[in-house]
C-alpha cells in the first residue's frame, strides 16, 4: 500500500502530464491555425495575382466613334456573316424567323441582348441587368455606345441549373468579332479578333403573373469565367 507520500507525488505526475497533454493539444490547435492562415494568405495572394493577369488591359488603337453612323448602309459590313448562330454540343444552327421558337429562353434572351449591341441601344441593354450587378459594374457597364459591326457571331449555353422550383440559372457564352471596332463597347477587341464572353443568367417566376423573368446577374470574360475566380 502506498504512503500518503507516495501517492500526492503520483498525483502530482499525473496532473504534470495532463498539463503537458493539454498543452501539447492546445500547442498543435495554435500551429494548424498560424499555418492555415499563412496558407489562405497565400492562397489570396495568388488569386489576387492571377486576377491582376486575367484583367490586365491592352491597349489597342480604335476607329473614331461616330453616333450618327448607320452601320446597315455600310454594304460591306452588310456582305458579311451577320447571322445569330447557336453552338449545341457542336451543332451549329443559324436562328431565323422559322426557327425562333426551337430555341430555349437564354438564347432567345442573348438573341435580344446582341440586337441591343448591334443597334447601339445602350438604354435598352442596360436594362438586361439586375440592380446589383449595375451597382458594382465599374467598367462593365455601358452608359453609351455606338452601333455595332458585329459579325461572325455565336451563343452557346455552357451551364445551366435549377437550384429550386422558381429559378433557374445559365451561363451562356458569347463570341463574336466587331468590324470597325470604334471602343465604345468592347474596348479587348483588335479589329478581326474576337474574345468571348460570358453572361450568367437568372430566370425566376413572377409570384404575381407567373410569368418567367430573366436577368444578368454577372458578365464576364471567358477565361475569368473558367479561372474560377469570380
Amino acid at each position: 500500500m502506498l504512503s500518503e507520500e507516495e501517492n500526492y507525488t503520483r498525483k502530482q505526475k499525473r496532473k504534470k502530464i495532463f498539463i503537458i497533454a493539454v498543452l501539447i493539444v492546445i500547442g498543435a490547435f495554435v500551429v494548424f491555425g498560424i499555418v492555415t492562415f499563412i496558407m489562405s494568405a497565400i492562397k489570396n495572394h495568388i488569386d489576387d495575382q492571377k486576377r491582376a493577369a486575367l484583367e490586365k488591359q491592352q491597349s489597342y488603337l480604335f476607329y473614331e466613334p461616330d453616333y450618327n453612323l448607320n452601320i446597315f448602309d455600310d454594304q460591306d459590313y452588310m456582305a458579311l456573316d451577320r447571322n445569330i448562330h447557336v453552338n449545341d454540343s457542336g451543332a451549329v444552327t443559324a436562328i431565323t424567323q422559322d426557327n425562333h421558337q426551337d430555341y430555349p429562353p437564354e438564347i432567345l434572351f442573348m438573341q435580344n441582348v446582341v440586337n441591343y449591341i448591334i443597334n447601339g441601344d445602350y438604354i435598352d441593354y442596360n436594362k438586361i441587368f439586375t440592380d446589383d450587378y449595375l451597382k458594382t459594374a465599374g467598367d462593365n457597364l455601358r452608359e453609351m455606345f455606338t452601333m455595332q459591326e458585329l459579325y461572325n457571331i455565336e451563343l452557346e449555353t455552357i451551364e445551366s441549373a435549377q437550384p429550386d422550383n422558381t429559378t433557374t440559372t445559365y451561363a451562356v457564352q458569347v463570341t463574336y468579332s466587331i468590324r470597325h471596332n470604334n471602343g465604345t463597347f468592347r474596348n479587348d477587341l483588335p479589329e478581326g479578333a474576337s474574345n468571348s464572353v460570358v453572361y450568367e443568367l437568372t430566370q425566376t417566376t413572377d409570384p404575381n403573373t407567373g410569368d418567367a423573368v430573366m436577368k444578368a446577374t454577372n458578365l464576364l470574360k471567358y477565361d475569368q469565367y473558367i479561372s474560377g475566380l469570380y
